[in-house]
């Protein structure tokens, strides 16, 4: 025996008795109100923002100068020894390195009477190789906007797919100018997490090389590696500004130039289908 017995329930009443129609009217209202906010003020504040981030490439004191790739932190990586770090070493292994502690394992390394340096006792002396701060700089201010960027044109696409009208023959054009943009705003969202991917292989770059130069401390290519990646990294970063740029402006002059056409998609002469 069937479990609704011998007919199946119908459906064409779901909509006609909502049971809690207040739902969607709900949502409706806080996405308008929070798609006028986007528009009208956080777009825009983004664009100047982002601008002023790129002028900065002219300026010596900001992580984004162009030049700072040929300053020390991007021209002389070196793997350091924890006895040029630290002022000594403490009893439980561990050394100091302004307020950064530097673990030196005891199985790796141990005292030496005759010189103080400690003996070889693993694979490899414990290599350090410092993080270039500048950089890291720029991606937590690269990395912030990227998400500000993914997460307004996802608040946008969340407001203009509720908002999609019926869907009947003929006298669509509005419609597809909707669907249009709620493409550009997903491709808009998936370049952002693109870009992060490309923020955050950074580290992992420099790992991977700083790996390989703790193994052959005398081939010398490897200071050249990690100055080249991190100089393309700077450079990424500052092409990055710019593709933000891009996303900002184009969705904010697409949305103007059809505005009519997304809040009123099917061309009545009232004021607005959407409003």
């Amino acid at each position: 025996m069937p479990r609704f017995g011998s007919t199946s329930p119908k459906m064409d009443e779901v909509f006609k008795s909502h049971p809690k129609p207040e739902i969607i009217k709900e949502l409706i209202t806080a996405r308008r109100l929070r798609a006028i906010d986007i528009l009208q003020n956080q777009i825009p504040t983004k664009i100047v923002e982002i601008q002023k981030l790129i002028d900065q490439e002219e300026d010596p004191s900001s992580p984004f100068y162009k030049g700072q790739v040929f300053q020390v932190a991007y021209t002389d990586p070196k793997v350091l020894q924890p006895s040029e770090l630290t002022q000594g070493s403490q009893p439980n292994g561990e050394g100091e390195q302004g307020k950064e502690k530097l673990v030196l394992p005891q199985d790796i390394t141990k005292p030496e009477a005759k010189d103080g340096e400690g003996l070889r006792m693993g694979p490899h002396w414990f290599e350090v190789v410092q993080v270039n701060p500048v950089q890291v700089k720029c991606m937590e201010i690269v990395t912030q906007e990227l998400e500000d960027l993914h997460m307004l044109a996802q608040d946008l696409k969340v407001w203009l797919e509720i908002e999609i009208p019926v869907v009947e023959d003929g006298n669509s054009f509005g419609a597809d100018v909707q669907a249009h943009l709620i493409s550009q705003l997903t491709d808009a969202y998936k370049k952002s997490n693109s870009m992060q991917n490309g923020v955050r292989a950074h580290h992992g770059d420099r790992l991977k090389l700083a790996m390989d130069w703790a193994k052959f401390p005398n081939f010398h290519d490897f200071v050249g590696a990690i100055a080249t990646s991190d100089r393309f990294d700077h450079f990424l970063l500052r092409s990055y500004l710019r593709s933000i740029l891009t996303l900002y402006g184009g969705l904010l002059t697409k949305f103007e130039r059809n505005w009519s056409k997304v809040i009123n998609p099917k061309g009545s002469h009232e004021t607005g289908g959407m409003y």
